[in-house]
């Protein structure tokens, strides 16, 4: 029986940007279609940006810092709970007392723009798990396709049916940061076929990836307990539902393409980053 495959188109409604990825979406899916059924959708709409309460500010900041000292445990990374918890509030005399009018106000736009999309992404979930799709394939607008981009996605796919069909998986497809920057270095497995493996799942950036069902299904239902999870930016907020997974979380299948199989326009230079 033929994998369904879902492809998600995130998106800022940038012209510009729409027209080239929609030509190259389908051109990917005409390629995957001769194995696989596929699915598109996009996921675009978000209601008139206002910058954060002060409030809504501080929330997140604290979420952030819990969640941070959580993630580096979870990279069994040293730490001393003293020394975060006094930068923690260093940080939060200095951002809220000492910068500019300005700048607060950016960053508590920019912090409204961090939910809207995490929100996108959790609406693309959403539809994916409603359609019975075995995978979902999510692409921002930075994304910018390779010559290969469409010959790896499909050999991609169908190495996770052969091999672990059933399993919660996790693939990231464009990376951003570098690697040795996240510091994962620790939970990496082995290295075969142009992707590393980790022995539990972390992203990097959320330009690109591929998840299966099982475990968009565990994401929702940390998110139903969590909610206050949806008030953080998106790779931010996948990570803290690594981290909330629970002891199995060792057998979600993380890999991550190294060579990506897509460039991070933001990050490669052909994009503007919208911070």
């Amino acid at each position: 029986m033929q994998a369904i495959v879902y492809v998600a188109f995130v998106h800022n409604n940038n012209q510009v940007r729409n027209d080239y990825m929609r030509a190259k979406i389908e051109s990917m899916v005409a390629s995957m279609q001769t194995d696989y059924q596929v699915k598109q959708i996009e996921v675009s709409y978000q209601s008139e940006i206002l910058p954060q309460s002060l409030f809504m500010s501080l929330i997140s900041d604290v979420i952030n810092q819990h969640l941070g000292s959580k993630w580096l445990r979870y990279r069994h990374l040293k730490s001393s709970k003293f020394v975060e918890d006094v930068g923690f509030l260093k940080s939060l005399f200095v951002k809220y007392l000492f910068n500019p009018n300005g700048e607060r106000f950016r960053r508590k736009r920019n912090r409204a723009i961090e939910v809207a999309v995490s929100d996108k992404h959790i609406r693309a979930w959403y539809q994916f798990l409603d359609t019975g799709a075995d995978y979902l394939i999510v692409l921002e607008d930075d994304v910018v396709f390779k010559d290969d981009s469409n010959v790896r996605i499909k050999k991609l796919l169908g190495d996770l049916s052969k091999n672990y069909s059933n399993r919660a998986c996790y693939v990231d497809l464009g990376g951003g940061f570098k690697l040795a920057d996240l510091m994962i270095n620790s939970l990496e497995t082995k290295y075969v076929d142009n992707y590393r493996h980790y022995q539990k799942p972390v992203t990097n950036t959320t330009c690109a990836y591929l998840v299966s069902r099982d475990l968009i299904t565990k994401f929702n239902e940390i998110l139903i307990r969590k909610p206050l999870l949806r008030f953080i930016s998106v790779d931010w907020m996948i990570n803290s539902l690594f981290i909330l997974w629970g002891k199995d979380v060792s057998r979600v299948i993380c890999m991550h393409a190294d060579p990506t199989i897509f460039n991070h326009g933001t990050f490669t230079g052909e994009y503007v980053s919208w911070h």
